[in-house]
C-alpha cells in the first residue's frame, strides 16, 4: 500500500510539472520575441506623439476640464497603451513575468524628451509678446483682451490700453494658459471707452504699449456699433369676408398687425441693420387723425436689451409677451390676440380698438436709447406711417355692395 502510494504522488507531481512547462514557455517566448526597431518608432508615433499635438490644437476647446489636469491623464493613458502593445512586460515583483527592459528603456525615453523639451525650451527661450484675441463677453458689457508670451514673467508689468480718446494704465501679467500657449489678460469695461456707432465708418482700434513694445488691433465693429440710428414703422390690414364680421359688406377689415425697426440706419428706405448689443425701449400707438387726434391702439412698453424684447401681453391680448429682435433682423411684430394664415402673424382686432371709425390713421413708434448706449444730440427716434381706413363700393352686379379698404398715404393733411 506505501509503494502504492508514494508511486501515485510522483505521477501526480510529474503531471503537474508537464501543466506549468507550456506556461513558462509561452511567457519566455513572449519575452524573447523581437519587435522590429520600426514599428516601436511607429507606435511611438501614433500612441504618444499623436495624441499630445491633438491635446495641443484642442485641448482649448475641451473647457469642461482643466488642461493642466487633462494633460496628465492623457500622457498617463498613451503610456498604458504603448506599453500593452510593444508587450513590454512587468517585473516578477510586480506580479508579472518579467519585461523587455530594451523597450521600456526606448519608451521612457521618448517620454522623457516629450515632456522635458517643451520645458527647456520654455525657460531658455521667451517668446515675444504679441497681442492675441479679443473676447466680448455674452452681455457685451465687458472685453477681454489676451495678450500672449510663452514662458513670460508673471510678475505684473504697466500696459498703456488705449481706444481713441480714451486711455488707461492697467496691469498685466502673463499667468494664464490654454491650448495656444501663455497668455496674460486685460478686461475693460465698453462703457468706459464706447462713443458711438463703429458702423459704417468710425471703427475703433485699439493700441496697447508695453515697454517700448507697442501692439494695435481693430476691434470688432459689429460688437461697438450699439446706438439706434434708424426707426420704422408699418401696418397692414387682415380682412374678413364673413357676415358676422362684414354685415353686407364683402369684405371688411377686421383687424390692424403693426410692425415696428429699430437699427442702424442704411441706405434709401431699406429696414435698418440689426444690433444684437443695443439696449432701447419702443412706444407703440396708432392714433385716430380726426379734428382731434384720439387714441386708436395703445400698445404696451417694450424693453429690449440683448436681442430680447419683453412686453405685457395683457393676458395675450398683445401676443406672448416676448420676440428676439436685432439677431437675425432688426423687425419687431407687436402682436396681437388673432392669427391670420395670410399675413402669417397675430392682428389686433378692430373690436379692441379705442376708435374704429373710417377715416385717417397714424402710426407712431418712438425709440428710446438706454445708457450706456445713449449718445449723440437725439435721445430718441419717432417714425410714423400713415393710412386712410375707408368704405368704399364693391362695383360687379350689386353695385349697392360695398366693402372695405385700409391704404398707406403720405399723411392725414391731404
Amino acid at each position: 500500500m506505501s509503494n502504492d502510494g508514494l508511486l501515485q504522488k510522483a505521477i501526480k507531481q510529474q503531471a503537474a510539472d508537464d501543466e506549468d512547462e507550456p506556461i513558462i514557455i509561452i511567457a519566455e517566448n513572449i519575452l524573447e520575441e523581437e519587435i522590429p526597431i520600426s514599428k516601436i518608432i511607429t507606435t511611438l508615433l501614433v500612441g504618444a506623439l499623436l495624441p499630445i499635438i491633438a491635446l495641443m490644437w484642442f485641448g482649448i476647446y475641451l473647457d469642461f476640464i482643466p488642461l493642466n489636469l487633462l494633460y496628465p491623464i492623457v500622457i498617463f493613458g498613451s503610456i498604458i497603451l504603448v506599453w500593452r502593445h510593444l508587450r513590454i512586460g512587468l517585473p516578477a515583483s510586480m506580479g508579472g513575468v518579467g519585461m523587455q527592459t530594451m523597450r521600456a528603456i526606448l519608451v521612457g525615453g521618448a517620454y522623457l524628451v516629450m515632456i522635458l523639451i517643451p520645458l527647456i525650451l520654455g525657460n531658455i527661450l521667451v517668446g515675444e509678446m504679441s497681442l492675441g484675441e479679443v473676447e466680448f463677453s455674452d452681455d457685451g458689457s465687458t472685453m477681454e483682451i489676451k495678450i500672449r508670451q510663452n514662458s513670460g514673467s508673471s510678475d505684473p508689468v504697466d500696459a498703456l490700453v488705449s481706444i481713441g480718446d480714451w486711455s488707461s494704465t492697467e496691469s498685466l501679467a502673463i499667468n494664464k494658459e490654454d491650448g495656444f500657449g501663455d497668455y496674460g489678460s486685460i478686461v475693460l469695461t465698453v462703457s468706459d471707452f464706447y462713443q458711438f456707432n463703429a458702423l459704417p465708418s468710425n471703427p475703433y482700434t485699439l493700441s496697447i504699449t508695453v515697454d517700448s513694445l507697442v501692439m494695435s488691433t481693430t476691434l470688432d465693429s459689429a460688437k461697438l456699433s450699439r446706438t439706434i440710428t434708424d426707426v420704422q414703422s408699418s401696418t397692414a390690414a387682415a380682412f374678413s369676408t364673413d357676415s358676422d364680421d362684414c354685415g353686407t359688406k364683402d369684405s371688411c377689415v377686421a383687424g390692424v398687425v403693426l410692425t415696428a425697426w429699430a437699427g442702424l440706419d442704411t441706405l434709401g428706405d431699406n429696414p435698418p441693420s440689426p444690433m444684437s448689443l443695443a439696449k432701447y425701449t419702443i412706444n407703440a400707438i396708432m392714433y385716430y387723425e380726426d379734428t382731434n387726434r384720439k387714441l386708436a391702439i395703445y400698445y404696451p412698453v417694450i424693453e429690449v436689451e440683448n436681442t430680447i424684447a419683453i412686453w405685457d401681453s395683457e393676458g395675450g391680448q398683445y401676443g406672448g409677451g416676448s420676440a428676439i429682435v436685432g439677431d437675425f433682423g432688426s423687425e419687431i411684430s407687436l402682436e396681437g390676440s388673432v392669427s391670420d394664415v395670410m399675413l402669417n402673424a397675430k392682428y389686433i382686432p378692430i373690436a379692441d380698438w379705442e376708435e374704429n371709425d373710417y377715416g385717417c390713421y397714424s402710426f407712431e413708434v418712438k425709440v428710446s436709447q438706454h445708457v450706456p448706449w445713449a449718445t449723440g444730440p437725439e435721445p430718441s427716434i419717432t417714425h410714423t406711417s400713415y393710412y386712410l381706413y375707408a368704405e368704399e363700393g364693391a362695383g360687379g352686379d350689386n353695385p349697392n355692395n360695398t366693402d372695405e379698404s385700409w391704404t398707406r398715404v403720405t399723411s392725414c393733411d391731404d
